[in-house]
């Protein structure tokens, strides 16, 4: 037995747990590690947080420069290997009526905990059984959050016979939790950042930090999220919310929280949900809802992704933790979003200018949907023994070269709805390895047009922004399509991202063009004789709004009216040359263009 078993066993036997089962649960990022404890019909949780552990915390009275030297820790202000911290806090969160555990036993000095059992009902796993419980969940968060910050705290909080004083969250921790995105994330594209690209990085968030003074500062419990919110129905009012994993609360701006919830680097909180659960919190926090918060909304989520990006590389490549690299991408996607508020512009360009890759390395969308349902009439003779997606093109069908381009963006599903020749195209797709996993929307019975099509493959297409292709669109790039399009997608201002072709730069379309486009990037129907551009049959969707459709054969257009209405749909150019292969002549031409 160690020795640390050793002191365990004595702490829980001078507790009266020493009989207790044990269960080891999975650890996170911390040196922090916990037990379920089962003592008859008695639960409890176990915390072993070992004092040398980790680096010092922040003394008092410490300098910037003397946290510097200190390490980590103290410059971020952590509380590193004081356990009194989550003491501390625990009770005064308990004290205004917050579900924080109760401590049961504890021996500071060893790092022992003795924890009351919040339950099995994490938000996460809650979710994970029941996703229609999603908005009713994060808006009881939501109003946690909120009657935390109206709360009043102390800085000096005790706990037994140690105090622990909460730290402002201030510029020098903003700033070095901020760093980790230098530090670790860009050095692991083997980059290395000039001296003069550092600087302005340091002179851009100079001028960002001072919009989050426009609001008081609260208790940020610095880790509210899905995996540390129980759900505890039973409990009234924000009791209903437990809460765990607070000792490194500071004092902070009323938005950190707010991100670390909506922003969550483990699950995705449906994109529809953030505008209304950021003007609920407002309310419920007693603070205007205007552009000055949702800038410095902006500035937390910014300054907050950036750390988590440089803490899981640094987790993966100096910890042995490599799982942490399948976030990335998630986090990634949170920043780029960040990123494209009016206030973040300069760190964007900064970002876009010395580490590109973040905008390109984790792709934005990983499903896509086929639109390979149609009977292919134009098509025929090519199409009397096969559909439409299996006429090829160079030697490999259309709907090959459909998931190759999709496979070099990084999509890893595609669903395939079929009706012609159905059983030959599926054969195929079963002998593919270009994609990690293809389904079928089947569409046998009845066809659907591309608008019922979509709607019948919701269930199938999950709730995340997916590519919607047509099956007859092929081209020749000078710049990777698909990625420009995950680059220019924002799902906070759109509905519908359509691929757009210049009719000069066209083959097999005869047509007048489709739409015109907007300097902001909006795109407006053709009104008259004519428009420059024609769509060039992929896009990118929000598929919330399909939803609102039933399944009967419709064309996508009628989708497309809705988000045209609200100013919804945008468009991007083609960098390259576009080819509409919808009969035998046009499939000759584009071969002859690809391949001479």
């Amino acid at each position: 037995m160690s020795d640390r078993e050793t002191q365990i066993t004595a702490f829980l036997k001078g507790a009266g747990w020493d009989e207790a089962a044990r269960h080891k649960l999975p650890g996170d990022a911390s040196t922090r590690r916990y037990e379920k404890l089962t003592l008859g019909s008695k639960k409890a949780i176990l915390m072993d947080a070992p004092k040398g552990a980790e680096a010092p915390s922040e003394p008092e009275g410490a300098t910037p420069d003397m946290r510097t030297k200190l390490g980590y820790n103290a410059l971020a202000r952590l509380a590193g290997p004081n356990p009194e911290a989550f003491a501390a806090i625990a009770k005064e969160l308990k004290m205004r009526g917050f579900s924080a555990p109760a401590i049961m036993a504890q021996e500071q000095e060893q790092g022992f905990m003795l924890l009351e059992d919040l339950g099995s009902d994490l938000f996460a796993r809650v979710l994970e059984a029941e996703p229609g419980k999603e908005l009713q969940l994060y808006k009881a968060a939501v109003d946690t959050l909120g009657a935390i910050y109206r709360s009043s705290f102390p800085a000096k909080m005790h706990s037994g016979a140690k105090d622990w004083r909460v730290r402002d969250y201030d510029r020098y921790a903003l700033q070095a939790e901020a760093n980790l995105f230098l530090d670790w994330f860009g050095a692991d594209f083997d980059k290395e950042i000039s001296k003069s690209a550092k600087t302005n990085w340091y002179k851009i968030w100079d001028k960002l930090w001072p919009l989050l003074d426009k609001h008081p500062s609260g208790l940020a419990l610095r880790d509210f999220h899905a995996e540390n919110l129980f759900w505890l129905p039973r409990r009234q009012s924000v009791a209903r919310v437990g809460l765990i994993d607070f000792q490194d609360g500071l004092f902070a701006h009323p938005a950190y929280d707010l991100v670390s919830l909506l922003e969550d680097a483990r699950r995705d909180v449906a994109l529809e949900m953030h505008a209304p659960l950021i003007r609920r919190f407002c309310d419920k926090a007693g603070l205007k809802h205007d552009d000055d918060f949702l800038s410095a909304y902006a500035v937390m989520g910014a300054q907050r992704n950036a750390k988590i990006l440089g803490i899981f590389v640094r987790l993966a490549k100096r910890d042995g933790k490599p799982h942490y690299r399948d976030l990335i991408p998630r986090v990634a996607q949170h920043f780029i979003r960040d990123l494209s508020h009016p206030a973040l512009a300069e760190l964007r360009e900064w970002v876009e200018t010395y580490l590109p890759e973040t905008f390109t390395r984790y792709p934005q969308i990983k499903t896509a949907m086929i639109m390979a349902a149609g009977h292919g009439t134009r098509m025929r003779p090519l199409t009397n023994d096969r559909s439409k997606a299996m006429v090829e093109v160079g030697g490999q069908p259309l709907i090959g070269h459909m998931l190759d381009r999709l496979n070099e963006a990084g999509v890893k599903k595609a669903v395939v709805n079929v009706h012609a020749h159905a059983d030959h195209l599926e054969q195929y797709l079963k002998t593919q390895s270009n994609l990690a996993a293809a389904d079928i929307s089947d569409e046998r019975e009845a066809l659907l047009e591309t608008g019922g099509g979509l709607v019948k493959a919701l269930p199938l297409l999950g709730s995340d922004p997916v590519f919607i292709c047509n099956i007859d669109a092929v081209w020749q790039e000078n710049t990777p399509v698909l990625q420009a399009m995950m680059q220019v997608w924002d799902a906070a201002k759109m509905d519908d991202l359509l691929l757009l072709a210049p009719i000069q730069q066209t083959l097999g379309y005869h047509g007048k063009g489709d739409f015109s486009l907007d300097p902001d990037g909006r795109i407006k129907r053709r009104d008259g004789d004519s428009a420059p551009y024609v769509y060039a049959g992929v896009q990118i969707a929000r598929l919330e709004p399909a939803r609102a459709f039933k399944i009967e054969p419709f064309s996508r257009n009628k989708m497309w009216d809705v988000s045209l209405s609200k100013r919804r749909a945008f468009g991007v150019v083609l960098d390259g040359f576009w080819m509409h292969v919808g009969d035998p002549k046009a499939r000759d031409e584009a071969e002859a263009k690809l391949y001479v």
